[in-house]
């Protein structure tokens, strides 16, 4: 896998290409973008949508496989009607699993991470392609060239599949940040800043022994969250504020501020919170809740 990594690198710009375009993409779409981006991210469904679409296509075109065996071991050429529908409706399922993929693949980290996403990704569309004239050939009742073509499909479909979760595994890509280190629990109220250290309406970095919040003030409300973005690690101590929220300043995922909840992606997984006062001339945390 590691040669596979280092050959990966050769696809750098490609890769940084296919990030701009869908980047500028969905800048020019505007609010509408932004919100068809939270769909296809999976911020309404607490982790991503991508691997939900995969699972489906993955299982349809393996469904394929298996009629076409049933039917080559069998004779069973009336089969031929079901595996037309079933990859039919595969390929319909593929369009999403690739628009949410590519949806993903913008905020990937350049390097590495990118380049192997790159890989994964271009390997799968290039799977699609074959498997959708797999599909015209078979409609066209070239029945066994379509086969064999979708053998083909289904090989690089599942080493597109074995990139992609080597890419999470070793990259923890789109894996929740905060999942192996919740934090520093405070059982008590704890001191971490002083008042006058905290402007009013700044996200400011303080420190729960080793573990960093971003604290914020607006009038006589005060709140709190760890630092760390849960999407991709930022530091919302250097982020924007919101009506309600607050924006991570890599790629734009907003949380509410009150309870951690995700606002907009591409996070999909809360944000800890703390209980949060004003004592003492100190601000004071407690938690964290959630």
């Amino acid at each position: 896998m590691e040669r596979l990594e280092r050959w990966s690198r050769g696809l750098a710009a490609l890769g940084d290409a296919t990030a701009g375009v869908m980047t500028a993409i969905y800048r020019a779409l505007g609010r509408p973008g932004r919100l068809l981006q939270d769909l296809l991210n999976g911020s309404f469904l607490g982790h991503a949508l991508h691997p939900v679409l995969t699972d489906v296509t993955i299982g349809g075109f393996t469904m394929v496989v298996a009629l076409d065996l049933v039917a080559l071991i069998f004779h069973a050429g009336d089969l031929e009607t079901a595996t037309r529908i079933v990859l039919g409706l595969t390929m319909l399922a593929t369009l999403g699993t690739i628009l949410t993929g590519l949806t993903d693949y913008k905020d990937t980290a350049s390097g590495d991470e990118r380049n192997l996403a790159t890989l994964h990704g271009w390997t799968n569309i290039a799977a699609t392609v074959v498997y959708g004239v797999a599909f015209f050939l078979r409609l066209g009742g070239s029945v066994a060239i379509g086969q064999l073509l979708g053998l083909l499909a289904y090989l690089v479909v599942s080493a597109g599949a074995y990139i992609g979760g080597h890419l999470v595994f070793k990259y923890g890509y789109m894996v929740n940040r905060n999942a192996f280190a919740g934090g520093k629990r405070a059982k008590d109220f704890t001191a971490v800043l002083a008042v006058a250290d905290l402007p009013d309406q700044t996200p400011t970095k303080a420190m729960l022994g080793t573990t960093a919040l971003v604290v914020v003030r607006r009038g006589d409300l005060v709140f709190a969250l760890k630092d760390t973005c849960s999407h991709a690690g930022g530091p919302l101590s250097g982020g924007t504020l919101t009506e309600r929220g607050i924006v991570c300043p890599w790629h734009a995922s907003e949380f509410r501020l009150s309870d951690g909840a995700v606002r907009h992606g591409p996070a999909t997984t809360r944000q800890p919170t703390y209980r949060a006062r004003v004592a003492d001339g100190q601000i004071e945390v407690q938690g964290p809740i959630r």
